[in-house]
This record gives C-alpha cells, structure tokens and sequence, in this order.
C-alpha cells in the first residue's frame, strides 16, 4: 500500500473513532488541578499545549499562579494567561463551550490575569525598590495598578534623590524619569545645586565660570547678580562705571547705570545733572535725564482724595495718582510715601525707588535717610543700598560729614560712606556743628572734633558753646565759663544765661539783668530788674534793648543808658516802632516816643515794622504802621504768615488775606505752612494750596483728579 493511500486511510479512521484524546488531557489536567493533583495537571496541560495551546494555556496560568505548590511562578503564569488570551479567539464557539464550566471564558482569562498582576504588583510593593516597580511596569503597562507603581517608583527613586543631594543625582533622575510628577521639583533642586556646588567660595570668578559653563542655567540672573553685589560692593559711581564697562552683557547693566546716576546725585540741582549727562554720554536713559532736568524746578504738592494721597502740580493737574496712604514733600527729586502700611521712596514718575519695607523713612539730605525697620534704624543711599543697616537703637543727621549712632549701650560716630570714624565709647552723643560736638562720657559733657579728640574734656555735668574759645557750665543750678582745656575762667555765679545774640549774651546774676560780651565780661549792668520773658525781650534791636528799673519799662542803647524813660507800664519788640502798654491797652510808638498808635487795644503784637495785629473787646484785626485798619477786629484771630500775608480764623472757617485782599474765603477747617512757599488748606477731604509769592490758589482739577 503507498504512502498516500496509508495516510488517507488512518485519517478516516481518526474522523471516526476520533482523535487520541488530547481533549481528554486537558481535561484530566482541569480535573487534576481541582484536587490539587499539580503534578499530573502540569503534566496533563504541558501534553496538551501541542495540540490545544488555547486552553492548555489557560490551565498551566491557573496552575502557576497558585502559591500552594511547588510550581508557582508569577513569570510562568503570566506567559501562559499571555498566550490564552491572545488565542482565545482562534478557538470555534462550539469547543469554547466545552471547557466554560473550567472557566475558560473570555471573562475567565481576564479574572485570572488580573489576579497574575496582583501577584506581581504584591511582589514590587514586597521589595518595593524603584527596579522592581519598573519591572512590574515592563510587563504591565496597563494593569489597573501601573499609575500608582509609577507614582511608587517615582516617589522612592525621588526619596533616593534627596537623601544625596546632588546636582548629579538630581540630574540622574530627571534622565531616567523624564515625565515624574515629582520632575519640577527635581529640576529646581538640580539648578539650585548647580548653583551652591559651583559658586560656593562665593567668589568672582566661580560666578564667571558657572555662567560659562552653564549660560542656559535658569540662575543664570542669580549669578549676574552676584557678580553686580561683588564688582559694585563700594557703592560708588567708580564702582558701577567699571562694572558696566566690564560686564556689557550682564542682565544688571541697566540697574548698574540707574544706580551709577543715583550715585552721582549727592547734590541734587541742575549742575549736577548736566555733569553726569556730559560725562555719560552713553546712558541709555536720555530721556528720563531730561525729564529730571525738567522736574527740577517742578513743584509737586500732595494731593487729598477720598481714598488717600497722591500728587498734582501748580495747575491741579494730578501728576501721580491717589493710591498713597500717607505722603511727603518732594525733596531731592523724591518723596516718602506709605502704602499697606510700610513706607517706600517713589521719584516724579511714581517709579518706587526705595522698596515698601520700612516702618520709616526721613526726607533725604545729600542723598541719604535714616529708616526704620522693626524698631531699628539705619541708613540708605538714595540708590536704595544701605549705607548702614537696620541695626541701630538711635542715629542722628549727617552733619560736617559724621552721623552719631548707638547700637543700645555706647555711642560713636560713622561717615557718609558708612565707615565707623569714631569709636563708639560715649554714654550718649549729639549731631556736629562748626567741627565739634557735644558728648556725654559717664554723666558729663565734654566736646569732641571730627577726629574725635576731645575739645573740652568731660568735667561737668552740662556745659554748652558760648563762643570760639570759651563754654558754658552748670554747676548747682548757676552757670560759669570754661575754656577749651576744661580749666573754670568764671566761677558759677548767674542764674540763667542766654544765648550770644548781636555780640550779646543776657544772663541773670543775682536777680540783676546784664549784659555779657563774647569774652563773658559783664559790659551793661545797671541795676536792670528780671522782668518775663527777658532772655528774648530783652535783646538788642536796632541797637535798642526793652529794660526794666523800678517796675518800670524803658529803653536802653548799648552802653547800659537810658534812651527811652523808664514810665511803661510794659513795651513790645519792635525794630523802629513797637508797641506800648499804658492803663492796661496797647498802643504803638515810634523810636522817639512818640505816639503813632493810641493805647486803645487790649493786646498788640508786630510781625515786622510794616503791620500791627491788634485785639479789642469785638476780636482781632490788622493795622498798617500807621495806625490805619487793614483788616478789621471781628476775627477770632489772626495769624501773620509771611510778608503781607495773613490768616484770619472766624465763626465760618479760616480764610487767607493779603493785606485787605480776601485770596481765600473762610471756609477751610485748618491752614497751615507748607515749606517756604505755600500754604496748605484742608477741608474735609480737600486739600488746597495758596502760593504765597502770587497769592494763587491751587485746588486739585477734578476732572484730571479722580
């Protein structure tokens, strides 16, 4: 019989007595692993997998994934669930029905393998290292567990990160993990460690080689900035000008020119501006130079708003808005001004120039202020660097260059630059004037000179400057003189001593008035009686002083003689006419005697030789030299200002006069002087201002205003 013949043959017998039961073994093996036989279901399944893979498979996966036998293996099971499921398909419904009572059903496979990637999911938490989170994420990629494995792994690997700590590590972990949540976290770690482990000596050249090495650094402007504190650490204009020459590209120029100019201005006026733009013709900031040049002789007057403080100008024209809680006057082209409570320093564009940081800040002279910070003051540069930090209980002002400070126990004097000139050893300190100042050394007075040498010793308890070479001295309630060497030139014998006034000084020697000149040698003294207020009263005018014998007012020149008879029941101060007292009124008198003025007011008082603010029994009014009514008495009262300007108070409000011009009606709740030029107006929320060379009033144009 042939070959073909013989494999036909044997197929027929196959199609008719059936198969060798494979099926058969795999059911035994079914059978076998419900009575936990695994040797013969391994076997059974293993035999199968040659001719029925599909459900064999599935059996060897149920097999393996048991952990009470001795084949258990999680690899093992999930490479035959692996094989059921991507054959499953291929089997005829028909044979699927066969084996769905062993649980061999799509549903079926899907239980077991999610039971197979509970296994290896239990293994990765078991050893749960990022490796064997990794692993488990390389077989299964989609299990229901693999976002929380990645959120296992990265926080492990993250954890691993930190506990080393360097830029290397860091940077290990952002290339394996490039998509960890944990990634914006690590790059900042990275940078920042990029930063300290290449700039720690915090020198100038490991910021220069950091920022070569690593010019996409996000701290690259850290570096830049660093390199701007060390080149300008002088804070002077030389300082800035070699950083800018030095260091074109650095991200700081701009800020190294604007502190280059602020650094220039310690005067602030026209000259000073035009140096510098003539010396720095590169400045990038040409227009802000001509527009401060602009803003020199610029007023700009605080502004009152219902919500705050801004600034308008002469025009009432509002120049910066009304956003500020308190405001200053201008002063050297800047202003103090408060917000939330902390203050800062804006220039004339509303452009913060010192930070909102402090509790205070005094107006800038040459460039500089004192501030305030947590109850300790120190001082800046108008540039916003610190001349002296915030470490001081008490400063004075910079006077003759010295500025006394003290730190709670002694105090010393530092200079404009901030360098401590003279040690701090003194109980307590005042500010500098003509080259000395007044000291305190274990409770007494001593003067010392800007080197500190001590000009008059510490000898008494109060001493004060009398004239060049002499002082002074307070002993047991009564004054003397001392010179320079601390040696007594007068015993303590007056009373009170005034101040040196016209080559004068009144003192009070036993209850005497007399006359000192600037050597302390009594030159007048001619049984004058203490009358009140004598030490001011009683000063040359004119070469004329108010004098008083027997109760009696008079006149005397400055020879101690009489050139007005002693027969006033009181006089006033005046240059060539002042008031006098007759029958309890006031009248006015000329150098002569003679009356210009009758004794009919209750009270007198003259602001210069030009007008007389006289009271009645109805109120207050202004009269000319003369005696002529320029304001009539019906004021509560009447203030003088400045040459002919006048403030008078009545039941309405408060008005400004000059002379009998109303420039503005009564009806303001408060006036007072703003610096040299205007007045200041208040009513309600209004602020208003009146400037005194023109008698103008600037109110703020609401329209442009709020």
């Amino acid at each position: 019989m042939n070959r073909t013949r013989l494999v036909g043959l044997i197929f027929f017998v196959m199609m008719f007595i059936g198969f060798p039961s494979f099926a058969g073994a795999v059911k035994k093996g079914f059978e076998a692993l419900q009575v936990h036989d695994y040797f013969k279901a391994k076997e059974s399944f293993t035999k199968g997998m040659k001719y029925s893979p599909q459900v064999s498979a599935f059996g060897l996966a149920s097999l393996y994934t048991r952990d009470n036998n001795v084949f258990f293996s999680r690899d093992s099971a999930y490479k035959y669930v692996h094989i059921a499921k991507s054959t499953f398909g291929q089997v005829k419904a028909s044979k699927r029905k066969k084996y769905v009572k062993y649980g061999w059903t799509e549903a079926g496979i899907d239980s077991l393998e999610r039971i197979i990637t509970d296994l290896f999911y239990n293994e990765a938490r078991r050893i749960n290292t990022p490796a064997s989170y990794n692993a488990y994420l390389s077989t299964h990629p989609n299990s229901i567990y693999s976002q929380r494995a990645l959120e296992l792994r990265d926080s492990l690997a993250f954890f691993q990160v930190v506990m080393q700590n360097t830029s290397a590590a860091y940077q290990e972990f952002l290339s394996e993990y490039p998509n960890s949540e944990y990634r914006p976290i690590a790059e900042d770690n990275f940078y920042e460690l990029q930063f300290s482990e290449g700039t720690g000596d915090g020198t100038l050249s490991s910021y220069l080689e950091f920022i070569e090495l690593n010019p996409n650094s996000p701290l690259k402007p850290s570096a830049e900035r660093k390199i701007f504190e060390i080149v300008t650490e002088a804070n002077t204009s030389d300082a800035y000008d070699v950083f800018i020459r030095t260091y074109p590209k650095n991200s700081m120029v701009d800020s190294a020119w604007r502190q280059l100019y602020q650094s220039s201005l310690d005067t602030f006026n026209l000259l000073t501006i035009k140096r510098f733009k003539n010396k720095y013709p590169n400045y990038p900031f040409q227009k802000e130079l001509l527009r401060d040049m602009e803003f020199i002789d610029s007023v700009f007057l605080p502004a009152k708003g219902e919500e705050g403080f801004g600034y308008m100008n002469t025009a009432g024209i509002l120049m910066i808005p009304i956003m500020y809680e308190q405001v200053s006057d201008f002063k050297e082209g800047l202003a103090v001004v408060a917000k939330d409570g902390k203050f800062g320093v804006i220039d004339h564009y509303n452009r913060t120039r010192i930070p909102f940081l402090y509790d205070a800040i005094s107006d800038f002279v040459n460039g500089r202020a004192i501030v305030e910070l947590n109850g300790k003051q120190g001082m800046i540069h108008r540039n916003g660097t610190f001349v002296l930090d915030c470490e001081f209980e008490d400063m004075g002002v910079v006077s003759n260059g010295l500025i006394y400070a003290t730190k709670g126990e002694k105090f010393g004097y530092y200079d404009a630059k901030g360098f401590l000139r003279i040690p701090m050893k003194f109980d307590d300190a005042y500010d500098f004037a003509n080259g000395i100042a007044k000291v305190e050394v274990d409770g007494l007075d001593a003067f010392i000179d800007i080197y500190g040498g001590y000009v008059v010793p510490p000898a008494f308890e109060e001493i004060r400057l009398f004239s060049d070479s002499l002082y002074v001295y307070e002993s047991e309630g009564l004054y003397g003189f001392i010179n320079r060497l601390g040696k007594v030139v007068i015993e303590a014998q007056y009373t009170e001593m005034g101040e040196p006034r016209n080559g004068f000084v009144i003192a009070l020697l036993d209850s005497e008035v007399v006359y000192l000149n600037t050597q302390a040698k009594v030159v007048i003294q001619n049984d004058f009686e203490e009358f009140p207020n004598y030490l001011s009263k009683a000063e040359f005018v004119n070469d004329e002083a108010i004098a008083m014998k027997k109760g009696l007012y008079g006149k005397i020149d400055k020879k101690g003689r009489e050139v007005l008879k002693f027969q006033y029941e009181n006089l006033g101060m005046g240059t060539y006419i002042f008031p006098f007292e007759k029958g309890d009124l006031w009248g006015v008198m000329n150098a002569s005697g003679k009356t210009i003025v009758q004794p009919i007011y209750t009270e007198l008082s003259m602001p210069n030789d030009q007008f007389i603010i006289a009271q009645t029994e109805t109120g207050e009014g202004v009269l000319s030299a003369t005696g002529a009514v320029i304001l009539p008495m019906n004021f509560r009262n009447i203030e003088h200002v400045v040459n002919d300007i006048f403030v008078g108070v009545t039941d309405a409000g408060i008005g400004v006069f000059r002379k009998s011009e109303l420039l503005v009606r009564p009806e303001y709740e408060s006036v007072q002087p703003f610096g040299k030029d205007y007045l200041l107006l208040s009513k309600g929320n209004q602020w208003s201002y009146v400037q005194l060379s023109t008698g103008k009033l600037i109110e703020m144009n609401i329209d442009t205003g709020e």
